[in-house]
């Protein structure tokens, strides 16, 4: 496991990111715990079916694997992430950002 903060400058849809990245089905591969001490994310299922998960400040939340992250404002959360599935998608936001896999 790995942990971390997580900010957000303000509000960012990261669909398009994580197809660029070359995310299979677009699609985030890695489960999210976390505490969100400021702000509000939001996480979609794309053609799940499943309904979206919102968490805001002072909520703890867990995303599973299968997601988009909406973040809707500036926010600050901890996070603990399974160090592979971490990995994987920042290995896809750098091929996104133009920077090649690690």
């Amino acid at each position: 496991m790995e942990v971390g903060l997580t900010t957000s400058a303000g509000a960012r849809d990261c669909t398009e990111l994580y197809k660029a990245g070359g995310m299979p089905g677009g699609v985030c591969p890695c489960p999210h715990y976390g505490y969100i001490f400021s702000g509000t994310i939001r996480a979609t299922y794309p053609d799940t079916g499943l309904p979206d998960e919102v968490a805001t400040a002072g909520e703890a939340y867990f995303f599973p694997a299968g997601h988009i992250l909406i973040y809707e404002e500036a926010t600050r959360a901890f996070e603990v992430n399974p160090a592979y599935a971490l990995q994987q998608c920042m290995d896809a936001i750098e091929r996104a950002a133009g920077g090649g896999a690690r």
